[in-house]
């Protein structure tokens, strides 16, 4: 099954007692129980032998359920880095916004999954400005010829957006992401990640 393959994988990383675990995508594919049981068998082995965990995944609610501090990345490049709360209870980055929106969990019964417009850039191609300008609704002209820095939100949450330089005008989350975490509490409440 692929719960077993998980926990043999999960068995021969850490059989050289490694000091970080890197789980590329390690709930793909797996129903929500063995979901479960694969992210519990992690967080105990990582309590009990004291190694760092990096996950790498597209699943939202295993990254609220796990993750301490949380990197977005587009286009090879982080776009957001914070701590969960900071990611998911106020996002900065239009990107991260997107990523949130099409939560299909937070989809209105009766209405369209969101979708992200466009595609991704190829990364074989030269990227002038922000990567993320060709798809994002919020794009200001800055975007299309000026790559933006990270711009410090507080101490330990970061955004690469120009929204955020303070001559940008001023522009909020999507109304859908905001108050994201009773939405959320309710979503997961049910699903046990816990020890």
């Amino acid at each position: 099954s692929g719960g077993m393959r998980q926990r043999i994988v999960i068995a021969i990383a850490l059989s050289c007692q490694p000091k970080i675990l890197i789980c590329d995508e390690p709930t793909t594919a797996l129903d929500v129980t063995i979901q479960a049981l694969i992210i519990r068998l992690i967080k105990d082995l990582q309590r009990d032998l004291g190694f760092t965990t990096v996950y790498i995944t597209h699943d939202l609610g295993v990254v609220a359920n796990v993750a301490e501090r949380v990197a977005v990345l587009y286009a090879g490049q982080i776009v957001e880095i914070g701590t969960v709360e900071e990611i998911f209870y106020d996002p900065r980055h239009p990107y991260t916004w997107a990523l949130l929106s099409s939560l299909p969990q937070l989809t209105e019964k009766d209405s369209d999954l969101f979708s992200i417009p466009g595609t991704p850039p190829s990364l074989y191609n030269k990227i002038v400005g922000d990567a993320f300008a060709p798809r994002n609704q919020y794009a200001m002209a800055i975007d299309l010829v000026e790559e933006p820095p990270m711009f410090r939100v507080s101490d330990t949450h970061w955004a690469k957006t120009w929204l955020l330089d303070p001559r940008a005008p001023k522009t909020e989350a999507p109304k859908n992401i905001q108050n994201l975490h009773e939405k959320m509490a309710r979503i997961y409440a049910a699903t046990d990640f816990e020890e």
